[in-house]
């Protein structure tokens, strides 16, 4: 039948014959699947794959293969990178402008600024030229960043990796965008993009374990509590606060979640702990900025780890304690061991975290108060230092996803802890104010001491004061409420546990409990005239 017909033919006679063509057409009248079908129906597909094929080589055999070129076509090497800036000659004859002619190579990357060049090269990109190129250096070793080493897809020579630096710091530095860094260096701004992600990946995963060091042992804490001691606050190492970051690309599914009561704009909270040189000591990855004080203290490893007693219990201090009666009776010093901070009232009453009191009559509570108030001050600097030498941090960060916003925070906190190693200011201050003169107030005396040494209040508020003020009542009839955070109704005192050397563990006593003993070492002090503020060293200045 089919002897005369050519192959094609043959494929269109059978896919028209009166053989069912799927197993819907083998159903009969009474719904049940006919088995004589079935079988026309499977020979039927078997015959129509078998002409296919043979069509298919029939086809394949006609095709004259020597005509064609069976050489690879190859690309052709571009003569230079696409969308490059272009610069007149001595002669105004146009010229294509490669990234190693612009200014920015020739002045930093190949050349050493010097003078006047050298500091403005710092106030540019926030680092001094030679630390740039140690950075630059750390950057090459990498195996992340190792791409920008050899060569493109055409066979060029890839970006230099020195301008591509010097984009990523000005760009955390003063916030510019990466259509701003091409006009700077004759590269695309896509390759900006990339590099800076890959950088700030970088700084997140090397830099920052390198730079900022959470310390867990007495050896550890002994350097960051000296500022502290000399301040009256024995067993204080650390100040800790919050703050935001606005992402201005920010995902509509995570939008919700990361709009503030502070900002009308999406951002990302981090908890930071500080020293009082400054230095940052442990940074938690961003969280929603919704979340209040509280919450991110659940989510900060090191407040945590405090809190549950599992690092700095070998830290030894001692606080000052009256024998009996107030100003009458011998002095004695307990001993305790833990680690304690400062933080604002917005987070958890745990001994180890001490906020300011919020209301208090007592002239010792409140000059504990306005001390603790001052020294809190750190973390607010250290935030203040961190968004005026990275201005991504200021005005928002303008990549998209969560994740790179944090990445940057990282990395900032990194550079600005190697910075600080670098002008030399991670040293211990020094530097006592002694007995204060009345004289001196106002010209070499810090605001918080004249605050705690003003004499027209040093009477008012005191406790013979208050009890002159509670007998008076008492004749007229009159109760009188104690005004005193430390006296707190939800002040309820635990087990209070000891070392092997009989020093009180810090954790074991109450918030409350542990601020009295803080209040009266203070004020044992205040009497002894060695409250002092910490001084930096004249020769880091």
């Amino acid at each position: 039948m089919f002897e005369d017909l050519d192959l094609f033919s043959r494929l269109i006679i059978l896919h028209h014959d009166d053989r069912p063509s799927s197993l819907s057409e083998c159903i009969d009248e009474r719904g049940d699947k006919d088995p004589v079908k079935c079988m026309q129906c499977l020979e039927k597909e078997n015959e129509v794959q078998m002409a296919e094929r043979n069509v298919f080589f029939d086809t394949a055999d006609e095709c004259d293969y020597a005509s064609m070129d069976s050489s690879r076509a190859t690309r052709k090497p571009r003569s230079c990178k696409s969308l490059c800036p272009c610069h007149c000659d001595e002669d105004g004859q146009l010229h294509l402008l490669q990234p190693r002619s612009t200014v920015w190579c020739l002045a930093h990357a190949q050349g050493t600024p010097e003078d006047k060049l050298h500091d403005k090269f710092r106030r540019r990109f926030c680092m001094p030229h030679s630390e740039f190129i140690v950075l630059l250096s750390e950057t090459k070793s990498d195996a992340a960043l190792a791409k920008w080493k050899g060569k493109d897809a055409s066979g060029r020579l890839a970006s230099p990796t020195e301008l591509l630096l010097l984009g990523s710091l000005r760009c955390l530095g003063r916030g510019l965008t990466f259509d701003d860094l091409e006009e700077f260096t004759a590269m695309s701004e896509e390759t900006h993009r990339v590099f800076f992600h890959a950088f700030v990946a970088y700084g997140r995963r090397v830099l920052c374990p390198r730079h900022v060091k959470m310390p867990r042992t007495a050896a550890e804490f002994k350097t960051h509590m000296a500022e502290f001691s000399a301040g009256g606050l024995n067993g204080c190492g650390f100040s800790t606060d919050g703050t935001n970051v606005i992402m201005w690309r920010c995902s509509d599914n995570s939008k919700q979640a990361n709009v503030g009561f502070k900002q009308s704009h999406p951002a990302r909270t981090y908890n930071m702990t500080c020293n009082h040189r400054r230095e940052i000591l442990h940074a938690t990855a961003g969280h929603p900025a919704r979340w209040n004080d509280k919450t991110l203290a659940i989510f900060d490893t090191f407040l945590v780890d405090l809190h549950e007693s599992k690092i700095s219990q070998d830290v030894l201090f001692e606080l000052c304690a009256w024998e009996g009666d107030v100003g009458k009776s011998r002095i004695v010093c307990v001993k305790c061991c833990g680690v304690w901070g400062l933080c604002d009232n917005g987070y958890h009453k745990w001994s180890c975290m001490q906020a300011p009191s919020k209301s208090t009559t007592f002239i010792n509570e409140k000059r504990l108060s306005d001390w603790i108030e001052s020294f809190r001050k750190d973390s607010e600097c250290v935030f203040g230092i961190l968004k005026g030498r990275w201005r991504c941090l200021k005005s928002g960060t303008r990549v998209a996803g969560s994740c790179v916003a944090d990445s940057i925070w990282m990395t900032c906190c990194a550079l600005h802890n190697r910075l600080l190693v670098l002008d030399g200011l991670d040293g211990e201050w020094e530097g006592a104010l002694g007995r204060n003169e009345l004289d001196d107030f106002r010209s070499l005396v810090p605001f918080a001491v004249q605050r705690m040494e003003n004499p027209e209040i040093l009477a008012f508020g005191s406790r013979e004061h208050e009890r002159e003020a509670q007998l008076n009542d008492n004749l007229r009839g009159r109760v009188r409420e104690h005004s005193s955070d430390t006296e707190s109704k939800e002040d309820g005192q635990g087990t209070v546990t000891t070392n092997t050397e009989g020093a009180i563990a810090v954790n074991s006593l109450s918030y409350f409990e542990f601020r009295r003993r803080l209040i009266v070492h203070f004020d044992i002090l205040h009497r002894q005239h060695k409250i002092r503020w910490p001084k930096r060293n004249q020769n880091e200045q």
